[in-house]
């Protein structure tokens, strides 16, 4: 989803490695980098019968990081083909429930993107100039952390509340100056 003003600011959102969290919770995967993002939302069912290689927790971790709004990093080795059927039926993004659920997201985020730029244009007396990554995943609480200068983690949750006004104008006003 992209979310543009005029010529003088971009935001892009995408999948924040959905996919990638969905293996994290459905394998217990547990790790400094794993157990800093809240568990995904719906509770993701827990797959006790499946094998991993050694090593694949790292490798998990590794995958995470790379991940950015245009996908996931690259896969860890042995990832067991039976995750991808299971997390199609975790989150089928072609479901009415899932439509919903990112159409309210967007408006709701876009309403308070907007109210807030044109507050910071009337406070800059010009349009703010910047651009800015959102990686959007649907995780527990509202959750946000700030991944570099151009780029946050932001859960749907906090995407959906008034509250993403806070944290969304610190970034936008430190890139807009």
């Amino acid at each position: 989803m992209n979310f543009r003003g005029d010529s003088t600011w971009v935001i892009s959102s995408g999948d924040g490695g959905t996919f990638a969290l969905f293996v994290r919770d459905a394998l217990g995967i547990s790790t400094p980098t794993a157990d800093s993002v809240p568990r995904l939302t719906p509770p993701v069912p827990r797959m006790t019968d499946v094998e991993v290689p050694p090593g694949f927790a790292q490798a998990w971790d590794r995958w995470w990081l790379e991940s950015d709004p245009s996908g996931p990093g690259r896969e860890p080795f042995g990832l067991p083909d039976r995750l991808r059927e299971a997390y199609l039926r975790w989150n089928d993004p072609w479901s009415p429930e899932a439509r919903h659920a990112r159409d309210e997201v967007s408006r709701t985020f876009s309403a308070s993107l907007h109210e807030l730029i044109t507050e910071l244009e009337q406070e800059l007396g010009h349009r703010p100039i910047f651009t800015l990554e959102i990686l959007q995943i649907p995780v527990e609480g509202q959750f946000w952390r700030r991944l570099g200068p151009a780029k946050v983690l932001i859960s749907e949750e906090l995407m959906r509340s008034r509250n993403v006004i806070a944290p969304l104008e610190s970034v936008i006003r430190e890139l807009a100056e």
